[in-house]
């Protein structure tokens, strides 16, 4: 049996923009030039939650500028003092658990010495 043409257009998945194309988006914000898409040229739309407000420390806020057309993305994000503390507090919890986990005990057990 064959099954009826399914109407419904397929949701396209948000993606962030590339670092590259961020980079060019902030640099017109700084600019005062409103914010366009690097890839279609469309003026960016201002969302006032983030679809990274899961990722962020504590006391951070963001908001997202989206392009409709093209499904993409960039998050616009501020940090608060505690925010930033959280955020240095992560990444030295990420690179003490780098370092090879058993140089430490190796040197804290006398029965290796």
């Amino acid at each position: 049996m064959s099954q009826p043409p399914n109407r419904r257009q397929p949701r396209r998945a948000w993606r962030v923009y590339l670092a590259r194309d961020g980079r060019e988006i902030e640099r017109r914000r700084r600019a005062g030039l409103p914010p366009l898409c690097p890839c279609c040229g469309e003026v960016l739309e201002a969302e006032p939650t983030s679809r990274l407000g899961r990722a962020l420390p504590a006391g951070a806020t963001a908001h997202d500028l989206c392009c409709r057309d093209c499904h993409r993305f960039w998050a616009v994000v501020r940090h608060s003092e505690r925010s930033l503390r959280l955020l240095r507090m992560r990444r030295l919890v990420a690179a003490i658990r780098a370092v090879e986990p058993g140089a430490r005990t190796r040197r804290l057990d006398p029965a290796a010495a």
